[in-house]
């Protein structure tokens, strides 16, 4: 933990600022830096509680003058979101004093790397989940060890500005901190992934040293709704290495109500409780997935996945922040990794997208300001808003945040900069470093679709869409067009064009979102052109009675019963059709470019069936470049165009 990260420096600090009164210092004219803070978007307002503060004497618009103060935000800061401003000329910048609970009349506790939620649009209340009290400054105005974690628990009402506590201990003993966490608002959801418990935690923690901690296992469920909270294990994630100052992001539209993607962190042993701040960092090119409609399951514990990730992987780190952007059609996630720190004192300033579903890390920029401790929100489609953050652990040496509002504003698309935000701008657009890893353009159209080793589990496959009207389109052809399965890719095209009759084929290729009908013993059109569920069909043929392979023209096709044939391994395709029996439909193929190679599959015992290169297998290049739909009498029907 990093409680007293500085502590060994701290007196040398503190003695920098022994002339300065901080009852006179505020908040937002007298900030120097911000860190540790939580904060949240709601109603057009920005809300920053708590953390670590650092406060110049003299005001100079980020240079820093005379005697740094280290101390705290005791209150709640507040920012209009809902009009324009320069953070350099007119922002808007708003001390909420915090006070007592007038129901219990307690103190509202000021604490460091917790959570604030937004809770559902109907509630009027924000919240505030865990977080730890900073040893930094004992001295300073109005700091207090905590005496008991009864409320981990608070909500603020931004109608009548005032605060009350809950008590969630059934469940959740403890106040926890320096865990990931991620809301869904839609359904009064919020989510606190592992953290600590340190001796700020509360004074019956059990931890008597200031630098000690214990990493917490389990994942908090918040129902903000009712103020209640559970803890559901992580073993199956985490085993009995719990994580603290990860990332969690949610990602809506995946699976039935969406996912929690965890990013990073320091994990240890469970009862290890020694103080080893950076120690082992968890790999960023492992990526776990919590469906969150699995919490619906007889399993009360919900089903995680892991993924690898792929691409130019960021170095493990702590301390960063997470956003997402999503295409405008869908085809990708694009989950932002701005900031952090490493390990030996390494400061990052850099940022990296994460995009889904080819779970490919894709590097954007890397400057020379570090900043670590912060927050970040998207606001709108495209703009970010970066809160707070820190350069290095000098606290009295470094300059004052060169944001000297403590806010930052980036236009996500074009990757720039500046101190204008404009609550209204232009639709989001994929950045061209984005796509040119991932394929399509600023509007979407990834064709990258699928992690570059496949997906850990054909389950984990299927929670992401395929009934997008750009993705419906893909399958018969972006799938096809470009290291496929040789002959088995243009087996998937006909074999989906064989069950299809007309007007479906011309949705299919014209991408109207109807939903597709299901073929070849339940599986969806998208399951079928699944790269697993293709090799999961080849190495079934032989026991499926009602399917078989066969060859027109050179092509493998998929029809109904009987034996089966071998792949061709060299395709020289001028013309195709395939029939479907019975003769209400025919798709006709009129042309295809060759392929060189081909590819098989093999079964691993721990991931499934993978794709590989045969011994003679290059990289297959099968694009079809014509398709038009036949009726059952054999006259020409409308042409479905070039794809």
């Amino acid at each position: 933990m990093y409680t007293l990260f500085v502590a060994a420096a701290a007196a040398a600090m503190l003695s920098v600022a022994v002339d300065v009164s901080a009852q006179q210092l505020d908040l937002v004219k007298n900030m120097c830096v911000r860190f540790d803070h939580q904060s949240i978007i709601k109603n057009n307002t920005l809300y920053i509680d708590g953390g670590v503060e650092t406060f110049q004497d003299v005001v100079k618009n980020g240079t820093k003058v005379g005697n740094i103060t280290i101390g705290y935000n005791e209150d709640l800061i507040a920012i209009d979101v809902s009009k324009p401003w320069d953070w350099k000329t007119n922002i808007s910048e708003k001390v909420i004093i915090k006070g007592l609970n007038p129901k219990t009349g307690t103190d509202v506790p000021f604490l460091s790397r917790g959570a604030l939620y937004h809770g559902m649009d109907d509630d009027e209340n924000i919240y505030l989940w865990g977080g730890t009290t900073s040893y930094l400054n004992t001295s300073f105005p109005g700091w207090t060890p905590q005496s008991v974690s009864t409320y981990s628990l608070w909500s603020y009402s931004i109608i009548s500005k005032q605060w009350d506590q809950h008590d969630v201990t059934r469940f959740v003993p403890r106040r926890p901190s320096s865990a990931s966490s991620a809301e869904v608002p839609d359904l009064g959801l919020a989510f606190y992934f592992n953290g600590e418990m340190d001796a700020g935690s509360a004074q019956d923690s059990g931890i008597q040293g200031k630098d000690d901690n214990v990493f917490l296992e389990g994942m908090i469920v918040i129902d903000t709704q009712n103020q209640t909270a559970r803890n559901i294990s992580t073993t199956a994630v985490v085993g009995d290495m719990p994580r603290t100052r990860g990332e969690l992001q949610y990602v809506p539209g995946i699976g039935e109500k969406g996912i929690l993607v965890q990013i990073g962190g320091n994990q240890k042993p469970v009862n290890d409780t020694r103080d080893r701040d950076v120690g082992d960092l968890v790999p960023m090119e492992q990526i776990d997935i919590f469906d969150i409609a699995s919490l619906d399951n007889p399993n009360p514990d919900g089903v995680w996945y892991k993924q690898k990730a792929g691409g130019d992987v960021p170095a493990g780190r702590i301390d960063f922040c997470l956003f997402l952007a999503t295409a405008p059609d869908n085809s990708s996630y694009n989950i932002y990794l701005y900031g952090g720190r490493g390990a030996n004192q390494k400061f990052f300033d850099d940022m990296y997208v994460l995009s889904l579903p080819s779970f490919t890390w894709i590097k954007l920029y890397e400057g020379t300001s570090p900043r670590f401790g912060h927050t970040c929100h998207q606001v709108g489609v495209r703009t970010l808003l970066t809160v707070g953050g820190i350069v290095n652990f000098n606290l009295t040496g470094q300059s004052c945040d060169w944001e000297y509002r403590g806010v930052g504003v980036m236009d996500i698309s074009t990757l720039t900069w500046g101190s204008v935000f404009d609550p209204t701008p232009d639709p989001y657009q994929v950045p061209r470093l984005v796509f040119d890893e991932i394929g399509g353009t600023g509007q979407g159209k990834a064709t990258k679709l699928t992690p570059t080793d496949g997906f850990s589990s054909a389950t984990l496959a299927r929670l992401f869409p395929s009934n997008s009207p750009h993705q419906h389109k893909r399958s018969m052809t972006a799938i096809v067009v470009g290291s496929v399965i040789g002959s088995l890719a243009l087996l998937g095209v006909i074999s989906t064009a064989l069950y299809l009759n007309r007007a479906r084929i011309r949705q299919y290729f014209n991408g109207d979102p109807e939903p597709t009908p299901e073929i070849g013993e339940g599986k969806t059109v998208m399951e079928i052109m699944d790269k697993e569920s293709f090799c999961e069909l080849d190495a079934q043929q032989d026991r499926r009675p009602n399917m078989r392979h066969v060859i027109i023209d050179g092509v493998r096709v998929l029809r109904g019963s009987g034996g089966g044939q071998k792949e061709p391994t060299e395709l020289e395709v001028k013309r195709s059709v395939a029939e479907l029996e019975g003769g209400e439909s025919s798709t006709e193929v009129l042309a295809v470019k060759k392929s060189a190679g081909s590819l098989g599959c093999k079964k691993d015992e721990k991931e499934g069936w993978r794709r590989s290169n045969s011994s003679h297998a290059g990289d297959v290049e099968i694009e079809v470049v014509h398709v038009r739909s036949r009726d059952g009498n054999g006259s020409a029907g409308q042409e479905g165009g070039y794809f």
